[in-house]
């Protein structure tokens, strides 16, 4: 071979390597700056595995969370928590304890939604599930979806959808309710 087909395979192979470049990294790859039309890169949300989040007011906690994975969007709007654990602290020093298979928390309005065999126990004995439960910050208090019960002191009460104080001592029920006391139906 003589040195002129070594430069020209020399220049053929940088301008292919050059083409090459600009097809996969270069203006043609959809980048921002240079696709104005391209849709921006959303940064991807944020991961903890096994932490908690405690909401506290005037220095006494109202809840506290845990779970198995907790992910906050970038915004820090809403975060995502997998194997929920919880417990909601009372003003008189009961609690109730909670746990759902996944839970949504709108950090504006501290609304917690839950779902997957939601299941919160109150300190006196008072069981509450439900397939979807909702805790509301304001006004404080449980909402349930899909065959939801409340069973106290013996009571059983079940239907399509409940609602219930903070307590869980005030209860309206709707849709196919019944009640259950020392084994009557009502």
């Amino acid at each position: 071979m003589t040195k002129k087909m070594y430069v020209g395979i020399a220049c053929a192979v940088l301008i292919l390597a050059g083409g090459l470049y600009y097809l996969f990294w270069g203006g043609t790859s959809g980048d921002a700056s240079t696709d104005p039309q391209a849709a921006p890169v959303q940064p991807a949300n944020i991961t903890f595995a096994g932490s908690s989040i405690v909401e506290e007011q005037d220095g006494k906690k109202l809840w506290e969370l845990s779970a198995e994975t907790i992910e906050a969007d970038v915004n820090g709007k809403v975060v995502y928590l997998n194997n929920l654990k919880g417990i909601f602290y009372q003003d008189n020093g009961s609690k109730i304890d909670i746990i759902a298979k996944r839970a949504t928390l709108d950090t504006k309005t501290h609304d917690i939604s839950m779902q997957g065999d939601v299941k919160a126990t109150a300190s006196d004995g008072a069981v509450f599930t439900a397939a979807e439960a909702r805790w509301s910050g304001e006004p404080q208090g449980f909402t349930g979806t899909g065959g939801v019960s409340l069973t106290r002191n013996g009571t059983i009460i079940t239907g399509d959808n409940i609602i219930t104080d903070a307590k869980m001592e005030k209860v309206k029920v709707f849709g196919k309710a019944k009640v259950i006391t020392g084994g009557m139906t009502q």
